[in-house]
């Protein structure tokens, strides 16, 4: 009599482990969506200072400077934006540049400079007038400080299930 008790104890407990090891996986699949773009802001932190040491070492004017960031963006730009609103920021205090792309329409502006108003590829510059810019994406106002070498920011976006996920780097 006591084996069958034991039988059902077991069962019970085969049963519990099965359950708990599926809500598992089910929420390790969904942390992992939003990881996506923490990962690309980490990448785009190493590969990013990477450029801009390039450029430094090698003396590049600053024409060359820009150029060098503008196709170093347009790499990303042709391989992550699918399915994200992606925007970069670079330059230094005399010429800020904004390249990005976004899937939807929003309102871009940088220093109050209208960039983009549709959705796809854009971009503009601006010629800062103080120590700081201002990168307005609809209602949100995202302020970089300039420093008084090379200068490189981006936001990232992603809606994952209803919610927007941001990064800044």
């Amino acid at each position: 009599m006591e084996k069958r008790g034991q039988a059902y104890l077991v069962s019970a407990i085969i049963l519990v482990a099965i359950i708990l090891s599926i809500v598992a996986v089910a929420n390790y699949s969904e942390k992992n969506e939003s990881e996506d773009i923490i990962s690309l802001k980490e990448e785009l932190k190493i590969e990013s200072a990477k450029v801009l040491d390039y450029g430094i070492n090698n003396s590049l004017s600053q024409p060359q400077m820009n150029q060098n960031l503008i196709d170093f963006t347009q790499i990303y730009l042709d391989t992550e934006s699918r399915d994200k609103d992606i925007y970069f920021v670079f330059g230094d205090q005399s010429n800020i540049t904004l390249k990005g792309y976004q899937n939807s329409a929003h309102s871009v502006s940088l220093d109050d400079v209208s960039v983009a108003s549709s959705s796809g590829e854009f971009l503009g510059s601006v010629d800062p007038s103080g120590s700081s810019v201002t990168l307005n994406i609809d209602s949100n106002a995202y302020v970089f400080s300039l420093s008084n070498g090379e200068n490189f920011y981006f936001i990232i976006s992603r809606e994952i299930g209803g919610n927007n996920y941001v990064v800044a780097g």
